[in-house]
């Protein structure tokens, strides 16, 4: 019997996530190029990479501290969401505001 593979399209987007980051993408070129066509499609948003037309994106966020006296009492007010293309790893920084985090976020998940 000749075995197909995985039915990507059956998986959750955390579990594409984990076999986008464990696939050897030399080695199996046309499922992991199968992973990013299948987490793109769940993802169901508008996001398009400038860089090389890929539309999988991963969302996550970053801190940073902006003088020393942040970094001693890790006290953040640097807060940034990134959005990084899963083809190329082209990597979008978005300032955070308390007011706007949940549209910026809602921008790139729906």
């Amino acid at each position: 019997m000749f075995n197909q593979g995985p039915n990507y399209s059956t998986y959750t987007l955390d579990e594409l996530f984990e076999a986008y980051s464990s696939i050897d993408k030399n080695r199996f070129p046309d499922r992991f190029k199968e992973i990013k066509t299948a987490i793109a499609q769940k993802q169901h948003g508008e996001y398009k990479c400038v860089k090389c037309g890929c539309g999988g994106y991963e969302a996550g966020q970053m801190y940073s501290a902006q003088d020393r006296f942040e970094s001693v009492f890790d006290y953040e007010t640097g807060k940034f969401v990134t959005v990084s293309c899963l083809d190329c790893g082209y990597t979008e920084i978005y300032k955070r505001q308390s007011s706007t985090t949940g549209s910026l976020l809602d921008f790139f998940v729906s």
